[in-house]
C-alpha cells in the first residue's frame, strides 16, 4: 500500500471511529434540558409534513418561539429552508467525492439510525448566501414552508446530491431535512 493511500485510509478510519462519540456529545452551549425536549412539539415531529403544520400554526403566533444561541429564529428557519432549496437546485460547495462516498454516507447512516442529528447549529451551509440575524421570523417561516412545499412536489430524479452525504433518495432527503430541522429545534426555549 502506498504511503499516501495509507494516510488517507488511516484518517478516514480515525474519523469514522470518532463519529459515534462526537454525535453523542455536544458543546455546553448546545445542551438542552431534558424537560424542554419532552415538552416541545418540535422535537416530536416525525417528518416535513409535521414541521409544516407547526410552522403554519406558528405564523398565527409568531412571538411564540424563542431559541437559545446567537441565531435568531428567523435566521434558523431561513437556514433550514436554504438546505431544502439546495437539495432541489444544487449546493454551492460540495465536500470531495471521497468524503461524500465514505464519511458523509456513514454520518447520514448514523443520524438516520439514531433518528437524531448533531451538527454545528450556528454553522452556515458551505458557500451559502449569508443570512442576516435580523431576518424576520415571519419571513423565515414563510420561506421554510415554501421550501417544504417545493420539496414535496419535486420528483426524486430532480434532487441534487447533498454537499456532505452525496446522493440521497427522496425518502432519505426527507429524513435528512427533518433531522436537520429537529436538531435546530432542540434549542427551543419553553
Amino acid at each position: 500500500m502506498k504511503r499516501k493511500e495509507f494516510i488517507k485510509r488511516s484518517a478516514l478510519l480515525y474519523t469514522v471511529l470518532q463519529l459515534p462519540l462526537r454525535s453523542e456529545s455536544k458543546p455546553e452551549d448546545e445542551k438542552v434540558s431534558s424537560e424542554n425536549s419532552k415538552e416541545s412539539p418540535w422535537l416530536e415531529a416525525e417528518d416535513l409534513s409535521d414541521f409544516r403544520t407547526l410552522l403554519v400554526s406558528l405564523q398565527s403566533y409568531p412571538k411564540g418561539i424563542q431559541l437559545a444561541g446567537n441565531w435568531s429564529p428567523g435566521k434558523v428557519f431561513t437556514h433550514c429552508a436554504q438546505s431544502i432549496e439546495y437539495s432541489l437546485k444544487g449546493y454551492p460547495e460540495m465536500k470531495s467525492a471521497l468524503f461524500r462516498g465514505s464519511v458523509g454516507k456513514i454520518a447520514f447512516s448514523v443520524f438516520a439510525f439514531k433518528n437524531k442529528m448533531n451538527h454545528g447549529l450556528e454553522e452556515p451551509i458551505p458557500g451559502a448566501e449569508d443570512i442576516s440575524n435580523d431576518t424576520e421570523l415571519k419571513a423565515g417561516i414563510k420561506r421554510l414552508i415554501q421550501a417544504i412545499d417545493d420539496f414535496s412536489k419535486a420528483k426524486e430524479s430532480s434532487l441534487r446530491p447533498h454537499f456532505a452525504y452525496g446522493e440521497l433518495t427522496k425518502e432519505e432527503y426527507e429524513v435528512a431535512h427533518s433531522l436537520h430541522i429537529k436538531n435546530h429545534m432542540e434549542r427551543v426555549l419553553l
